[in-house]
């Protein structure tokens, strides 16, 4: 029979926690991961604390063409899953630009730049950067920044999300306007047809 000495077991707790936290992805989310933003760790759930994170951007409004710069706030991390979304949708709005050191594009919602995680499992700060870019159409009245953060395999924050950012009202990539335009033809002219002979 083995006769474990107390530095060969600390030895083995190491490895396998090492081992473990490498396994569940280290370099980056799955494609599964983009709807609900849950890493794949089995047997683990996310912290029901409140974030030690806070999701800042630049910007109070939004507009095509010009980008919004994101920070995920707070200490280190080493695993994120980041999207811009629209209240009551899952898909992933607009594009990231150049991802920042340890980082990568994920492809969410048929889109190449939808999302950016981790491409490995070094630390990244408060000082990462990571920029977006609104839709060039269908742009939403507002966006939120949404995010899962990860300490380690065993630690992270679902639904890390910022403030409400609206869009521009000179932003032309909203379909808003030529939907307005149809709607106030469309309740004059039943006004008119309702009026008792008064054009003729």
């Amino acid at each position: 029979m083995a006769h474990w000495s107390p530095s060969l077991l600390l030895g083995y707790i190491v490895f396998w926690n090492i081992i473990c936290l490498f396994v569940a992805f280290p370099t980056g989310a799955p494609t599964s991961a983009c709807e609900n933003m849950m890493p794949v760790h089995t047997g683990v759930q996310p912290q029901a604390s409140p974030a030690p994170y806070e999701i800042q951007v630049d910007a109070s409004s939004f507009m095509n063409r010009q980008p919004i710069n994101v920070q995920v706030v707070g200490p280190g991390y080493r695993g994120l899953l980041l999207e811009a979304r629209t209240f009551g949708s899952i898909a992933a709005l607009g594009t990231w630009q150049n991802p920042a050191n340890n980082t990568k594009f994920l492809q969410c919602s048929g889109n190449p730049k939808g999302a950016i995680t981790h491409s490995n499992t070094e630390f990244k700060t408060s000082l990462t950067t990571y920029t977006w870019l609104p839709p060039t159409s269908g742009c939403p009245a507002v966006i939120t920044f949404m995010a899962t953060v990860t300490q380690s395999r065993e630690i992270y924050w679902l639904g890390v999300k910022s403030k409400v950012i609206w869009r521009d009202s000179k932003a032309t990539c909203g379909a808003e306007k030529f939907t307005w335009t149809v709607v106030i033809v469309t309740i004059t002219s039943f006004h008119l047809l309702l009026l008792p002979g008064y054009l003729y």
